[in-house]
């Protein structure tokens, strides 16, 4: 029992490391040529599509920033919708930000401005995580993350 654990542990380990080299726990800007073989080389990958000069755009950066570090099992890239008119018209995005969650490449799921995440700029980060969760690109790690336990929208004190 406590051998098969171990081997359990140990691939574990070398999945989150093989993930590392892929560039899982970054979470950077890619071009359009980049984006194909980028969302084809790994098989959870989450990508916002973004303007930079939209607010909400900045917003969602903060959030996905913190959750690359927490899940490695996905890769997050972001792809200046401006200077990818192909993929805006391939993929068709009309509302800014977009995230659009891929299994082995393909289109699996999408969050289309902040409507689903509450409609308001303040929204936590909790929120875009389990609603990546639920999009089934990332492992719920906490029972915070799995929704078994509340998110306080105000702080106590």
């Amino acid at each position: 029992m406590a051998e098969q654990r171990m081997a359990e542990i140990r691939a574990q380990k070398e999945e989150e490391q093989m993930n590392k080299v892929l560039g899982h726990g970054d979470y950077r800007e890619i071009t359009e040529q980049e984006f194909l073989p980028t969302v084809t080389k790994t098989q959870y990958c989450v990508c916002h599509f973004f303007h930079k000069d939209f607010e909400r755009c900045k917003i969602v950066d903060m959030h996905l920033r913190k959750i690359c570090k927490e899940h490695l099992e996905c890769r997050f890239i972001s792809l200046n919708a401006e200077k990818a008119p192909f993929f805006i018209q391939k993929l068709q995005i009309q509302v800014l930000p977009t995230i659009i969650m891929f299994d082995n490449g393909i289109a699996v799921d999408r969050v289309v401005g902040f409507e689903e995440l509450g409609g308001t700029d303040e929204f936590p980060t909790l929120t875009l995580t389990r609603r990546l969760i639920r999009g089934g690109v990332l492992e719920a790690k906490t029972k915070r993350e799995k929704g078994q336990i509340k998110i306080n929208k105000k702080s106590r004190g």
